[in-house]
């Protein structure tokens, strides 16, 4: 018999969890071999009692520390024997048929189809939240039309490829989701979806769109828990590394990331930091008196240049991993990224804070992607 497990992380997350759960198991019945498995993050707030006094059907693994949305999802997928695997933010609310559309999706589509994407609104039902990505040249992504009222953008039908699903609310074929490695771990959480989406294409399968598997979410409402800052550093390292173990042409496709990364670390450091002009001072120039206390010629102490570096960081501590799950996915490459991004052509967007003057640069056009790229702007995709 076919059987689908849907596997929702929680942490901290009492009430958003058990109203997931309530229009969850409400559609169970509907789906022969549907079942359900919180894991819990080392929650402090009574979700694991709470989950077992009201939902006793559901499976739950109660771990003792946070290991992110990532590590959450691998300790369920580890003990899964399912056919078919869903994963559903906990902070979403799924509308009615929305469980027996992504079950139809994935089963009446080809074999090659890895995973299918639900449709994802705003709690109001007006406004999107995910009706398909996009991915930047250095390895970001977006959400296309976000927060943006619904019907505004152009929306995918029914079986529409898609370069992405969004982790929140898709659904996999489980024995190739774990043949390709499924999420890697190392993420913790942002743009694991989006790795194992490029990695899923490069290895010939395909995503596709599902837009009646509707859930309504409470966008960031487990991830402000973070923090802005950490969520920044998560955001920065696994946009690094999704580049660098994706890229088919590495030195030629990665050369604009890593001089956007230098560009954006050079305009934190310079801008944001004390005594920053020490460090634009040019030869010749006299440093600034030190006095008899040997005062630091300049210090780092904003959190966004902190955060680039402890993105790097990470990147250059954990290189020889990189490089073997680089030479893993290569290895199991059946389709050119000429032939994804000319189906999902890569974006280049000025985000943040200096990056028009970047993007403008004599040196950033040198080092342009060749691969099939759009130039937009920032509002084009989400609404600020």
């Amino acid at each position: 018999m076919t059987t689908t497990e849907i596997i929702i992380v929680n942490w901290n997350n009492r009430v958003e969890t058990l109203e997931c759960l309530r229009a969850v198991e409400a559609q169970l019945p509907e789906v022969e071999g549907a079942s359900v498995t919180v894991v819990d993050n080392g929650s402090s707030d009574g979700s694991p009692t709470a989950i077992v006094a009201q939902h006793p059907q559901v499976k739950l693994f109660a771990l003792t520390t946070n290991r992110g949305f990532t590590g959450g999802l691998a300790a369920a997928l580890a003990g899964s024997t399912a056919t078919h695997v869903i994963f559903l933010n906990n902070d979403a609310v799924p509308e009615p048929g929305w469980l027996a559309s992504l079950v139809d999706a994935i089963e009446d589509a080809p074999e090659d189809v890895l995973s299918v994407g639900g449709k994802i609104v705003d709690p109001t039902g007006t406004k999107i939240d995910f009706i398909g990505g996009m991915l930047t040249f250095d390895g970001h992504a977006f959400q296309n039309g976000f927060r943006y009222p619904l019907g505004s953008r152009p929306e995918p039908a029914r079986g529409d490829e898609i370069l992405f699903a969004c982790g929140g609310n898709m659904i996999a074929r489980r024995a190739p989701l774990m043949g390709l490695g499924a999420f890697d771990d190392d993420y913790f959480a942002y743009l694991e979806d989006v790795d194992f989406g490029w990695r899923a294409w490069i290895s010939g399968y395909r995503s596709v769109f599902e837009p009646e598997a509707l859930v309504r979410h409470a966008s960031s409402t487990t991830s402000n828990r973070l923090g802005d800052f950490e969520r920044g550093v998560l955001f920065e390292r696994n946009a690094l590394q999704t580049a660098i173990k994706n890229y088919e042409n590495l030195p030629d496709s990665g050369a604009s990331m890593l001089f956007a990364y230098m560009h954006r670390l050079h305009h934190y450091a310079t801008t944001r930091n004390p005594d920053a002009a020490e460090l634009t001072r040019d030869f010749g120039q006299a440093p600034k008196p030190r006095g008899w206390r040997r005062k630091p010629l300049v210090s780092i102490d904003d959190p966004l240049t902190a955060m680039q570096f402890r993105a790097l960081d990470w990147i250059l501590r954990n290189d020889a991993r990189l490089a073997r799950k680089r030479h893993e996915v290569q290895n199991r490459r059946k389709r050119s990224d000429r032939e994804i991004f000319d189906r999902f052509p890569l974006q280049l967007v000025p985000t943040y804070p200096g990056d028009e003057k970047m993007m403008g640069s004599a040196l950033f056009q040198l080092f342009r992607p060749s691969l099939p790229v759009q130039d937009r702007k920032l509002a084009e995709i989400m609404n600020p």
